[in-house]
């Protein structure tokens, strides 16, 4: 099964929050917010500390390479393959997969990182993107819930665990591509049967128009020449609102089969205030079918904490089908989380909030099918799917990316198997 993987492909600089560590590190007088932008490492704490608060997640934007400079020098790091595009490619390998990636800052350490799987077409030599200075790095910080640093008196304790992403990396933001894999892919459009997209989130406010042309183009071209290819479109946490419609207002146009994303992103595409998602699944089951409608699209899905809903019109996968890929994307998840793998084997107990769910929604109407349930409901089919508990996780970096790929990949299955 041969895929496209783009745009997005760096190492994740990983730090793992030292609560003495950094109030060692924090200056004395700090206002706790969320920054627009990283233009110190004042700024880095302030927002680092307040995902802390709220024990949620967010990736912000450092504004130059000498601030990057010093939050380097400032902690100790793990290297991990980063970037939403590579670590899908990797996942959709594991799986049995032919992905192939964008990745035009490839450096030896990233192509380290890879699958041997994984397609990368190869630079030319000439490339201009070879003048970027080295591979990208992303600087993820990871805390646990009960982590504890002390700011000005003040002690802060992480409700959950979570991460924080400062990012300086000027290829990604611009969702740079080599013309190789340019070339390969328009080359061998006929023989990709899904594309899996990411990455739009890291684009800043300036300029965001021209760069989401220009992709929005490439992928209009792979629809043109091949509409029988599947393709997801993952959301993220954007710079801003604005941008976030933007690009949803150009989905149609492509057009994209699916779309992906959380309920924080799922609130900001509905334009609720900030920090107040949909409470409860019947509020993202009716905000969702109401994007997806919206959108003309196949298929939304969102995924919370506490489980994994998608909206799809029926005739191209199965009930059972869409619920065995939520249910597998999960679990994959859940064992890259507890084992640093994610084709591992791991047991978990499952969320309570999400059994709740599942339970309340088949009081609603709801059939039960193995752990989830799914309802057909106003022409469209929902789905259901409660996630799994880790206790102690090793990694909090790349899970949606790993149940996104691995959902992925089962409902290509399911695709061709309704098609054969």
């Amino acid at each position: 099964m041969n895929i496209i993987c783009a745009y997005t492909a760096n190492v994740d600089a990983v730090c793992n929050i030292q609560g003495e560590e950094i109030s060692r590190l924090l200056p004395r007088d700090m206002k706790i917010e969320l920054k627009k932008s990283i233009a110190s490492r004042e700024d880095l704490f302030s927002s680092l500390l307040f995902c802390m608060m709220q024990g949620s997640g967010a990736e912000i934007l450092i504004e130059n390479e000498t601030v990057a400079g010093r939050i380097e020098e400032s902690f100790s790091w793990q290297f991990r393959l980063g970037g939403n595009a590579a670590i899908m490619s990797n996942v959709l390998a594991l799986l049995g997969a032919k992905p192939v990636l964008n990745a035009p800052a490839l450096g030896p350490r990233l192509a380290g990182m890879l699958h041997s799987a994984v397609h990368v077409p190869a630079l030319q030599a000439a490339d201009p993107l070879q003048k970027e200075k080295t591979e990208m790095v992303h600087f993820v910080f990871q805390f646990k819930k009960g982590s504890e640093v002390l700011s000005g008196g003040r002690r802060i304790v992480a409700p959950r665990d979570n991460r924080f992403i400062a990012t300086y990396d000027p290829v990604n933001t611009r969702i740079l591509t080599s013309q190789n894999f340019d070339n390969y892919c328009l080359d061998n459009i006929h023989d990709f049967h899904g594309a899996l997209l990411s990455g739009f989130h890291l684009v800043p406010l300036n300029g965001y128009q021209e760069i989401f042309a220009e992709r929005i183009a490439q992928i209009s071209s792979w629809k043109e020449t091949n509409p029988q290819i599947f393709i997801h479109m993952e959301m993220g946490s954007f710079q801003s609102p604005v941008i976030m419609h933007f690009l949803l207002s150009l989905l149609p146009k492509i057009p994209v089969d699916s779309l992906g994303m959380n309920e924080d992103e799922l609130a900001a595409a509905e334009e609720l205030q900030p920090g107040l998602p949909p409470s409860g699944w019947q509020e993202s089951m009716q905000a969702a079918m109401r994007l997806r409608e919206k959108l003309g699209m196949f298929r939304v899905a969102v995924h919370t904490r506490d489980y994994i809903m998608s909206v799809m019109q029926p005739g191209r996968i199965s009930a059972q089908d869409e619920l065995i890929a939520l249910q597998k994307g999960v679990e994959a998840a859940t064992s890259l989380a507890a084992t640093g793998i994610a084709t591992g084997k791991q047991k978990a107990e499952i969320n309570p909030l999400g059994l709740e769910a599942v339970e309340e929604f088949c009081r609603n109407g709801a059939v039960a099918s193995g752990r989830g349930a799914f309802l057909h409901k106003g022409g469209v089919i929902v789905s259901l799917m409660p996630s799994l508990v880790v206790h102690k996780p090793r990694i909090t970096v790349g899970l949606g990316d790993t149940a996104t790929a691995t959902m992925f990949f089962q409902e290509l299955m399911a695709i061709r198997k309704m098609s054969d």
